[in-house]
């Protein structure tokens, strides 16, 4: 797919009060509960915006199981029903209470030591190729669950679990902590798609953690916006499917990154745009990572990093009007002329 794609548009709701008719708890035979779509879901909608039935901080198991039972006890009987049915894959090796709660709880927020259970988000299941996302709205003190390419009646929502490791990586993860096989249709594919499909996650790897390099960042930021525009190029290879990704809110907020610490307000205007588009539709407009996406594309100045170089010097009124998809990519990028 060409690089030159605009982001999808959101048709759906994002940022308001989730329809609870979208969906409905089902069991299904040798999988367990699961939501199930009851009506077209268009892309970026908020399906679920859920508050926790409580939160805790990670310390040592004795004393989060001791946390959790003092929370568990003030809970309306019927939410404490909610929590002892969900699942602990840790049975027989962790405190009851504790494995339940490691087996089932999200974080709150990026490398947040505070974690939280919820009624219904945790039934969500777990595929390798999701068709939403989950992400806590600090701003809201809620987690919050968006369609990240439009989803059918009867198919059912699903997360993923996992980083965007390769097939092996994946399946070792969720057997350890999930106690499951998974059999997703990505990890079905045919052993030579499969095999094509791990080359392409395990590069996501390499380049996501080579733009992470905060020295090659200052010292050559060719070669990091490079590495950037080629993460973009594999991601709309492996995961494109007429949606979008958080991968893509972050690798743009990366360009946005390395233009804006060497002057660069023209391209970071633009990066962050599209930052700010795909954040709009995996977390909402009302995400606080959202609306600083939409601030540094009014103002890329704002950045604490700018300044830092001049390498690159632009204003925002310099990005080009007349210019084509490939060419304006090619700006963009800086991709040199052959």
């Amino acid at each position: 797919m060409s690089t030159t794609a605009a982001l999808p548009t959101p048709a759906g709701v994002s940022g308001k009060e989730p329809d609870p008719q979208l969906h409905r708890i089902e069991t299904i035979p040798g999988i367990g509960r699961a939501l199930i779509v009851c009506t077209p879901i268009p892309l970026g909608t908020r399906i679920l915006c859920e508050k926790p039935l409580f939160t805790t901080t990670s310390t040592s198991y004795k004393v989060m199981n001791a946390d959790i039972t003092k929370k568990l006890r003030a809970l309306p009987v019927e939410s404490q029903r909610q929590f002892l049915s969900l699942h602990n894959n840790f049975t027989g090796t962790l405190y009851p209470f504790t494995g339940t709660f490691i087996t089932n709880a999200l974080p709150c927020g990026p490398d947040s030591d505070t974690a939280g259970v919820y009624a219904t988000i945790c039934l969500i299941n777990h595929s390798c190729s999701p068709n939403a996302h989950t992400n806590w709205n600090n701003a809201l003190q809620k987690e919050t669950l968006h369609a990240t390419r439009p989803i059918v009646p009867g198919e059912q929502i699903t997360i993923c679990y996992t980083q965007t490791w390769p097939s092996y990586d994946r399946r070792a993860y969720l057997k350890h902590q999930f106690g499951f096989d998974c059999a997703c249709t990505l990890c079905q594919l045919p052993a030579v798609l499969l095999k094509r499909s791990d080359a392409r996650r395990s590069e996501i790897v390499s380049l996501d953690k080579l733009i992470g390099d905060a020295n090659l960042l200052m010292s050559n930021p060719q070669e990091a916006l490079a590495a950037c525009h080629k993460l973009l190029i594999v991601v709309n290879e492996e995961l494109w499917d007429g949606g979008s990704t958080p991968l893509l809110a972050r690798l743009y907020y990366d360009a946005v990154q390395i233009t804006i610490t060497h002057g660069d307000q023209a391209r970071a205007s633009v990066f962050a745009q599209r930052a700010y588009e795909a954040r709009v539709v995996c977390d909402g407009e009302d995400s606080p990572e959202t609306e600083r996406m939409k601030g540094f594309a009014r103002d890329p100045s704002s950045h604490k990093n700018f300044g830092s170089s001049k390498k690159w010097k632009s204003k925002k009124a310099q990005v080009p009007k007349d210019l084509g998809d490939e060419e304006f990519e090619a700006w963009l990028w800086r991709v040199e002329k052959r």
